[in-house]
């Protein structure tokens, strides 16, 4: 080995001495030419590794890219109360009911807007009533003003087996409540969870917070039993979209209401008394779904309170995605929520995010 290396070594010192001195600068550097462009590549390809490694723009964009092509997350499952993709164990949060008042002296309510459901139906004579269903976890520390109960308001609540919030009620609620196992919150009975404001007169000052009504919920160690879900679907693409607008007269001006469709944001928004509706912080009612139910009433007393038919079935029209149809809905059982059906009897697939429920008895009430 070493006689081979020899050879080797004098038969490159004999070339070597065989080149003039112009020929050898011409060698030299072309060795050095070959060296330096090898350690340039080297050091130019450690270099690009680095910077895939560490940059951390390049690897959020390749983060946000993955997560766009990915319309949810694959562990997600959706809530039960508005369809909306959660992290499993946050999708069905106890429910809680709470009575807010509608009249003219109640407005701006708080936390209305936040709500994943509300209904809205006639209390007496042409003023309206908001039943909130609050599941989704959020901390509100504001809700309210919070009003007496109505049978009707039982009955649906009974369908999420959802906390019942009033203050006081009308006679046949409140006998109602008495012999259901529907857990309630009364003021009257249980008002330090409660508290009066200063901003509104009464009776229209009481209100209340997410806070209070889950300090109740851990007293009475309560566990929701869950309920049914309605079914969903993805949102209609821009160009599918419809743009019905949708007006409903509870036969009082004050009371009107307007349900203004928005393509671009494919949602609906809420005008009451011909003045868009705002939460007290300002925060705009909108909807992604709107549910009509038409239902059977009549007067019970001198007080103008209403007899609602909330258990069978009924005229009910379904507006989502601009485009607004007929159907019916039917609610077996008082323990059973309400779903809406096609007219191929069908169940109705809406997109997930809040829902009013507009609750009327004539069908000239409303204007689509």
């Amino acid at each position: 080995m070493k006689e081979k290396f020899s050879n080797i070594k004098n038969k490159a010192v004999q070339f070597w001495l065989k080149l003039n001195w112009p020929k050898r600068t011409v060698l030299l550097l072309s060795i050095l030419a070959i060296i330096s462009l090898a350690v340039f590549l080297i050091i130019f390809s450690l270099g690009k590794n680095n910077l895939k490694e560490s940059n951390p723009k390049e690897s959020y964009f390749t983060v946000e890219e993955t997560e766009k092509n990915s319309e949810i997350h694959p562990n997600y499952v959706r809530r039960a109360i508005d369809g909306i993709y959660v992290e499993p164990g946050k999708e069905n949060f106890y429910p809680v009911a709470v009575m807010i008042d509608n009249d003219p002296l109640a407005r701006p309510q708080s936390g209305l807007a936040k709500a994943q459901l509300v209904y809205e139906a006639k209390a007496e004579s042409g003023i309206t009533r908001f039943m909130a269903l609050f599941a989704d976890g959020e901390e509100l520390e504001e809700i309210g003003p919070i009003r007496s109960a109505r049978p009707y308001y039982v009955d649906w609540s009974e369908g999420y087996n959802a906390l019942y919030v009033h203050v006081g009620g009308s006679p046949e609620a409140l006998d109602i409540l008495a012999k259901t196992k529907l857990l309630n919150l009364n003021e009257f009975y249980q008002g330090g969870y409660f508290w009066r404001s200063n901003s509104k007169i009464a009776p229209h000052n009481v209100y209340s917070s997410i806070g209070n009504f889950n300090k109740y919920l851990d007293r009475l160690n309560a566990k929701n039993d869950g309920y049914g879900a309605w079914l969903y679907k993805d949102e209609a693409a821009a160009e599918d979209r419809g743009k019905s607008d949708i007006e409903i007269n509870y036969s009082v001006n004050d009371f009107l209401v307007s349900w203004k469709y928005d393509k671009e944001n494919n949602e609906y928004i809420r005008y009451l008394g011909e003045v868009q509706h705002k939460d007290a912080d300002g925060t705009p009612v909108v909807a992604k779904n709107i549910i009509i139910m038409q239902v059977k009433s009549k007067i019970l007393d001198a007080e103008l309170r209403r007899q609602m038919d909330t258990i069978g079935g009924g005229r009910a029209w379904y507006c989502l995605d601009g485009i607004c149809k007929e159907g019916e809905w039917k609610k077996p059982d008082k323990k059973t929520r309400e779903k809406i059906y096609n007219k191929n009897g069908e169940e109705v697939k809406f997109n997930a995010g809040t829902a009013w429920i507009e609750v009327i008895q004539e069908e000239g009430q409303i204007l689509i």
